[in-house]
């Protein structure tokens, strides 16, 4: 267990101009504040951005990227004139959504997104294979152990840790070259009536309560010895980050503060990482073309 290392990644969605928050200016004051605390805590951020976000603030996000954040594209179908939740939709309208999203974040930021989230973890088993399709290699779509049907967002039983997506099932590792890289989260712990995981969401807990996930996740991944180990972070550009009142700029804080404790009390490092960082690492530590889809074996003791 000693030497362990653990990327720590602190990921925006950037949604503020979308139809539920609409103010452009809280969105560019929260993203700076973000960046803020993560320079002033040595780590680098991961913005994915819808594009009504781009387009109102292009200068500022391709700042960001020049200054060593990863930028890449966020998706919430309602705020393209579709229905709220992707994974209702086939393959073809999934790829004509993202496909548009993708586009307008082409004409702000010079290139085609390489990451990518969608909104509520929304998705079925077409998905992946729609990312590929498009040019995506990372990103962050799964939620484990969340059982939402309303949003078209069940997860349970998907893989904890970071793990190329199945080209068929998205529940299994497989070969498809796509880094899933889900946020860190406490299966065991439930909220909203049972169907979703405590995870490391900032305004969702206080900081002492994402301590005991933190905690959770980095003994689990140490027994387990994942081949990449992750603290990740998530939060939106709606809060006022740039304020040391703001609750959720302390919440923050501690987490941030909190993870780092919790990897050196346990003999292990942290390093600051991209979700680009993160997926490269696991590339290195598992070659694509080294791994297989994973296998299923029926139980069949209780035959004897």
């Amino acid at each position: 267990m000693n030497n362990a290392e653990f990327s720590l990644l602190v990921r925006a969605d950037c949604e503020a101009t979308g139809h539920a928050i609409a103010d452009a200016a809280l969105g560019e004051r929260a993203t700076r504040g973000l960046a803020e605390i993560a320079v002033r805590s040595g780590l680098k951020t991961t913005l994915l951005v819808i594009p009504t976000d781009l387009e109102a603030s292009p200068a500022l996000y391709r700042e960001m990227e020049q200054s060593g954040h990863e930028v890449g594209l966020h998706v919430h179908p309602a705020d393209q004139g579709y229905e709220e939740f992707l994974g209702v939709y086939g393959p073809d309208m999934q790829r004509r959504i993202i496909d548009e999203a993708a586009l307008r974040f082409a004409q702000i930021m010079g290139r085609r997104p390489h990451s990518i989230c969608i909104g509520y973890g929304s998705a079925n088993d077409y998905t992946y294979p729609v990312f590929t399709e498009l040019g995506f290699t990372h990103g962050h779509i799964s939620i484990p152990s969340r059982i939402l049907p309303e949003c078209a967002s069940v997860w349970a039983g998907a893989p904890l840790d970071v793990h190329y997506a199945h080209p068929y099932n998205r529940i299994l590792t497989g070969t498809l070259d796509f880094v899933e890289i889900p946020q860190t989260l406490d299966p065991e712990s439930r909220m909203w009536g049972g169907k979703h995981p405590q995870d490391l969401r900032v305004e969702l807990v206080d900081a002492k309560n994402h301590w005991y996930t933190t905690s959770k996740a980095v003994e689990r991944q140490l027994r387990d010895d994942v081949p990449v180990k992750l603290i990740h972070i998530v939060t939106h550009n709606t809060f006022e980050f740039g304020s040391p009142a703001d609750f959720r700029q302390q919440t923050l804080l501690k987490m941030i503060e909190h993870a780092i404790d919790i990897v050196t009390s346990k003999g292990g490092t942290v390093r600051a990482a991209t979700m680009a960082d993160v997926a490269m690492a696991f590339r290195q530590a598992k070659p694509l073309g080294q791994t297989q889809d994973v296998k299923l074996r029926l139980d069949t003791r209780g035959r004897q």
